[in-house]
């Protein structure tokens, strides 16, 4: 993937970063980008080394979406749902089922089914002038990606009924006060701030990420006492593994734990 490419990925240590790459186009998502975002997760999948994805994009837009300019030949055609189903379903799984934690560093507008993913990962900072929106109403459509539930989970149904709605911008300051992000950075800190929270998150104990990242999914859909089974079993596994041995011996010793994700 080259520095012209519609995805561009990159990694550092245990983290890796996929940024979306049509600066002219707002990031907007064609097929080719479609299938380079899907290769590039792919690519962080198969490194064993990759503990952290970081999700953002270049210049004004983290992305606005899909690129308009496709609906045209697909209008009337099924084929919006067609690229729901085949193409951004399989981005949005590839976040959520990931053993991998990503964060979306928003950098800027995010649009659309944009949104959709940005607010499906696992964690998300913001860029004091980006801004968030659902522009589905303008152009006669509804939300896609679950977008719909994203809101919903994230600020009830009232304001999730008037974003969509409406329509209208959303502040890089409501959404942290939302819930939808998790902090806002000043613009010229976004990608160093993402980069040190990857960095950070990279050191601690892997298992215990991915198994409570687990978890937490699940939680949305199962009992307290379903999700209170859940944690035990994983619980027996964090305990039972290399890494908990050598942290709680760390711990006694007064020395930084290395963990090895096994």
């Amino acid at each position: 993937m080259t520095e012209d490419a519609n995805v561009v990925y990159s990694s550092d240590g245990h983290v890796a970063t996929i940024r979306i790459n049509r600066p002219k186009a707002m990031n907007s998502m064609n097929a080719a980008t479609r299938r380079e975002i899907l290769a590039a997760q792919a690519k962080a999948e198969a490194d064993d080394n990759i503990r952290v994805v970081i999700l953002t994009g270049s210049g004004r837009a983290f992305t606005s979406g899909t690129d308009l300019k496709e609906l045209g030949e697909f209008h009337g055609k099924h084929g919006m749902f067609d690229i729901s189903v085949r193409d951004y379903k399989p981005i949005i799984d590839g976040i959520t089922e990931s053993d991998r934690i990503y964060i979306a560093a928003i950098n800027g507008v995010a649009g659309g089914v944009g949104l959709s993913i940005a607010l499906s990962c696992d964690l998300a900072l913001m860029a004091e002038s980006a801004t968030c929106f659902a522009p589905f109403s303008n152009i006669s459509l509804v939300p896609d990606g679950g977008l719909s539930w994203l809101l919903l989970q994230h600020m009830g149904s009232k304001r999730a009924f008037a974003a969509i709605a409406e329509a209208t911008h959303i502040s890089a300051k409501d959404c942290e006060e939302m819930g939808l992000v998790n902090r806002v950075v000043a613009d010229d800190a976004l990608d160093s701030e993402a980069a040190a929270w990857g960095a950070s998150l990279a050191e601690r104990a892997p298992l215990s990420l991915r198994y409570g990242k687990r978890i937490l999914r699940a939680a949305h859909t199962q009992s307290h006492a379903q999700i209170a089974l859940m944690e035990s079993e994983y619980q027996n596994k964090c305990a039972n593994s290399s890494d908990s041995a050598n942290a709680i011996a760390a711990f006694i010793t007064k020395q930084k734990p290395v963990f090895k994700g096994r």
